[in-house]
């Protein structure tokens, strides 16, 4: 029979404690709770997880970028730690062009055209995503969406997929929030 020793069972427990310390000091994990709502639009936990990087807590912040109104910035960032999400939303009176989408063809890293049912048109990148949407108000007569995602960030999963799911609920939910008529 092979009984441990006092010695065997000692560095056995040295070496566990030391294994414990490494996976407790190994990015520490995402201490803040998933938001229901991303820049004051309500956006499911499954589209929002993914794309959420580690850290101890969530910042949001959703603002005018330009002076007439019509430009909103909004952010959503680990405190001290990695931009998340970014997205601006610009109201316009007519729907970007074509020039408009070639140009973010070649703007964006890895770009293609993607369908994205109820937009004009829509443009996927690596960590980035253009696109032009009807929205039938008389404020805008159409929006468009500029979104940045987190790249490599510690706990992401960040995609196509998955940045493109995020992208369809928040632009569904922001012309919900907006009153957007058209579809």
């Amino acid at each position: 029979m092979n009984t441990p020793t006092p010695r065997k069972t000692a560095a056995l427990a040295l070496a566990a404690a030391g294994l414990l310390s490494l996976v407790g000091c190994s990015g520490g994990g995402r201490e803040y709770a998933v938001p229901d709502r991303i820049c004051d639009v309500p956006m499911p936990s499954s589209a929002v997880e993914p794309l959420l990087p580690d850290g101890e807590k969530l910042h949001q912040s959703r603002r005018l970028i330009d002076d007439d109104g019509t430009v909103t910035g909004c952010q959503t960032a680990v405190v001290d730690g990695p931009l998340a999400v970014s997205v601006d939303i610009t109201e316009l009176d007519k729907p970007l062009t074509e020039d408009d989408r070639h140009s973010s063809l070649e703007s964006l890293e890895h770009a293609r055209n993607i369908h994205m049912s109820g937009t004009h048109w829509a443009v996927q990148g690596d960590s980035r995503l253009h696109l032009s949407t009807p929205c039938g108000t008389k404020a805008a007569d159409s929006l468009s969406f500029r979104f940045s995602f987190a790249k490599e960030a510690e706990g992401t999963k960040a995609t196509r997929d998955t940045t493109l799911r995020f992208a369809k609920e928040f632009v569904q939910g922001e012309k919900k929030k907006e009153g957007c008529t058209a579809s």
